[in-house]
């Protein structure tokens, strides 16, 4: 056993995987990327640790700058990511359902269009709070 710190890699057999730090939803969330190639076809994977901005009701993000800081610091980097296949630890959140649906799982934009989803939820969050106040 050993703590992975951001940007380590991990070897297992012929495959590395590159740790990324993704404080949000849970501080110490590490989300990863990985390349594999078949039959010549070559894609990078990224699991996308959970960024989903969800909590009780009564929480307040705005209260938290540090924490909303580092939330939007993870989001900017999966949005940043070279990923052709996007795995969430909530298949909802990466639309995984109606990509098996349409038998495919690859497409480019996934890192940049689930970090900019997760974005607009944040921003919308932000936005009732401040209404509430």
């Amino acid at each position: 056993d050993r703590v992975i710190q951001d940007g380590e890699s991990v070897r297992l057999g012929n495959l590395t995987l590159f740790a990324i730090a993704t404080p949000g939803h849970t501080p110490g969330a590490l989300s990863w990327r990985w390349g594999t190639c078949d039959g010549g076809i070559c894609r990078q994977i990224v699991y996308a640790d959970s960024l989903s901005p969800v909590s009780r009701d009564d929480y307040r993000f705005s209260d938290h700058p540090d924490y909303l800081a580092a939330f939007r610091a993870s989001m900017a980097k999966i949005g940043a990511l070279d990923c052709d296949i996007l795995l969430t630890p909530h298949p909802s959140a990466s639309k995984m359902v109606e990509r098996l649906g349409r038998a495919r799982l690859d497409d480019p934009n996934q890192c940049r269009d689930y970090a900019a989803a997760l974005s607009k939820t944040l921003d919308e969050r932000l936005a009732k709070e401040a209404a509430a106040k």
